[in-house]
């Protein structure tokens, strides 16, 4: 764990029909190449994409190596793949709708750099011109899992387990995981805790990661003087269906690495009730004319991720 030995970078970028961002993401790690002591080298996996996202990747950047998988692996098994390629004393794994502030890279190296055992840092994250956010976040205890994304967070946001998730109750406390964005490792850290899990298709891979980190001792830390600019939601946008089915699939995969199938269970039964408490809620709306258009939308985007959450236990 020498922090002397940061001096190169592999990246690695996952796309999925990303042909709309991912040539400016490129093009922001192309110009942080001189915040890099040594070799910067990146790697490009694309999930099968339909919108020719190979074709602009090659277009931008010819001196990436781009491996085109037969189908959309995910993007935990995708990274793998980079990953097991990267030989950089850093990894960057970065969303291809994320670009790089000028500085952030090279202050992600330094922040590593001084800690011998951080094995991850991220940036701050900036959105629809909105002040930068942190991306740390504490691990979820059971409340925080049963309350965020579901009827619970937008009932009573302020729950004390939502708190805490979040770091709302202490926002200068250390993180215990870091939003995926974009994040920086250590090689050798990376390299120990065995990459990602490919049972997570999408959502709550890296906060299995950074748990498995910390188990093995390493910590993780936010760059505050890094910062990236992040669309968000960009290939889950195009399935908003998919998008929640897929959230859950993973929520529940984690619950029941950490918990037990049991609890995962009963988590799987209360999201299906509360999708029955939202078809009512949109029902209702139909009722007014000016609200009909989007309530058709939801009720029949709402009905179909139910429909999977009472029936898709083996899908």
């Amino acid at each position: 764990m020498n922090p002397a030995a940061l001096a190169s970078v592999s990246v690695v970028v996952v796309t999925w029909n990303s042909r709309a961002d991912v040539a400016a993401c490129l093009r922001s790690v192309l110009a942080a190449a001189p915040e890099v002591p040594g070799q910067l080298d990146i790697t490009v996996i694309d999930n099968a994409s339909r919108d020719a996202t190979p074709d602009l990747v090659r277009e931008v950047c010819p001196e990436a190596h781009l491996i085109q998988a037969p189908r959309n692996l995910g993007f935990g098994a995708a990274a793998n793949i980079g990953i097991a390629r990267a030989e950089g004393d850093a990894v960057l794994i970065l969303n291809p709708d994320a670009e790089l502030a000028p500085g952030a890279l090279g202050a992600m190296l330094r922040r590593l750099h001084r800690a011998p055992d951080l094995g991850c840092v991220a940036p701050m994250h900036a959105a629809d011109g909105r002040a930068p956010a942190s991306p740390a976040r504490r691990l979820p205890t059971l409340g925080a899992a049963f309350a965020d994304g579901t009827l619970i967070q937008r009932f009573a946001p302020e729950a004390p387990a939502l708190r805490r998730y979040y770091l709302r109750d202490a926002p200068h406390a250390e993180p215990e995981w870091l939003t995926g964005a974009c994040l920086c490792f250590r090689r050798a850290a990376l390299r120990a805790a065995g990459g990602f899990d490919p049972g997570y298709f999408m959502y709550a891979e890296e906060t299995d990661l950074l748990r498995e980190l910390r188990r093995r001792g390493w910590r993780c830390a936010v760059a505050a003087d890094a910062c990236i600019r992040h669309r968000g939601g960009a290939s889950s946008s195009h399935d908003p269906v998919a998008r929640e089915r897929r959230f859950f699939r993973s929520r529940y995969r984690y619950v029941a690495k950490t918990w037990g199938w049991p609890a995962a269970a009963v988590l799987r039964v209360f999201v299906a009730a509360s999708g029955l408490l939202r078809m009512l809620e949109q029902a209702l709306r139909l009722l007014r004319p000016a609200a009909r258009p989007h309530a058709r939308r939801e009720l029949r985007q709402i009905s179909a991720v139910t429909l999977w959450q009472w029936t898709g236990w083996g899908r």
